[in-house]
């Protein structure tokens, strides 16, 4: 299997705080949002995202 890249593992890593936040950001006893840490956890997650997304597409060109 070859190396991952460290740029998709950053985005990967990214994603998954991201995704962490989101989950406590909700309180479930008032079904209120905490909106600084929702906005927080859609900016790690879009980030995220578009740096795997950017360095798969990288490496599919450099592969061609």
């Amino acid at each position: 299997m070859k190396r991952m890249n460290t740029m998709v593992k950053n985005g990967l890593f990214l994603a998954s705080i991201g995704c962490i936040l989101l989950l406590i950001s909700a309180n479930a006893r008032t079904g209120e949002y905490n909106i600084f840490n929702l906005t927080t956890a859609l900016f790690l997650i879009i980030v995220g995202a578009f740096m795997v997304f950017r360095e798969k597409r990288k490496i599919k060109k450099k592969k061609d």
